[in-house]
């Protein structure tokens, strides 16, 4: 009995293993926006998917962008209806140096079997006379069970409070200097309809 529970699960396994590696290794590169006013930041990421990559190289930025934050390593599992799928992440925040169009050039990483690249990637560059400011759009989307989002797009926003008094700011006075409540001097009206 124990040797026949042992080998089912030695088999199921082998075979979940087995099926783990037809799935199709990905390396890809995409960026926040492909057109973006000078000035403004966007983002690129560098997306392994189904395998684990070694020996990342990043493509030379310093030509027509300045790296404003990166690489910045992050990685996902996931296993739904019983496919397996993983990914590690390296995103840049960069800006442009210049006016124009310019190519992300391939990154390359070695997963081992092989090495991969990514393909170039064209952004544009345009004049911002406005002095506009964009933030990179978050590309995520919502999940349900994502503690951090509003699947369903509920307003959770709260009134503004109003400002307190100078007096309210102060920490308050200890137990020993609170001064006894004095009796009310002015009599209250009721007024019923």
């Amino acid at each position: 009995m124990k040797n026949g529970i042992f080998s089912i699960l030695f088999a199921t396994a082998f075979l979940s293993t087995a099926i783990a590696q037809e799935r199709p290794v990905k390396f890809t590169v995409e960026v926040s926006t492909d057109s973006i006013l000078m000035g403004n930041n966007f983002e690129v990421k560098f997306i392994l998917e189904n395998a684990n990559g070694n020996d990342f190289e990043a493509p030379d930025f310093s030509d027509h962008f300045n790296v404003v934050s990166g690489p910045n390593f992050s990685s996902s599992f996931s296993m739904v209806n019983g496919t397996m799928t993983q990914s590690q992440t390296i995103t840049y925040y960069l800006e442009p140096r210049d006016i124009g169009a310019y190519y992300i050039l391939p990154a390359s990483v070695n997963t081992g079997d092989k090495i991969l690249e990514t393909v170039p990637l064209e952004v544009l560059v345009v004049p911002n006379p406005d002095g506009i400011k964009q933030s990179p759009p978050n590309r995520k989307q919502p999940s349900f069970f994502d503690w951090g989002s509003n699947p369903f797009n509920f307003d959770f926003s709260f009134p503004a409070i109003p400002e307190m008094k100078e007096q309210e700011k102060e920490a308050p006075l200890p137990p020993s200097q609170i001064p006894k409540e004095q009796p009310a001097t002015k009599k209250r009206k009721t007024i019923r309809i």
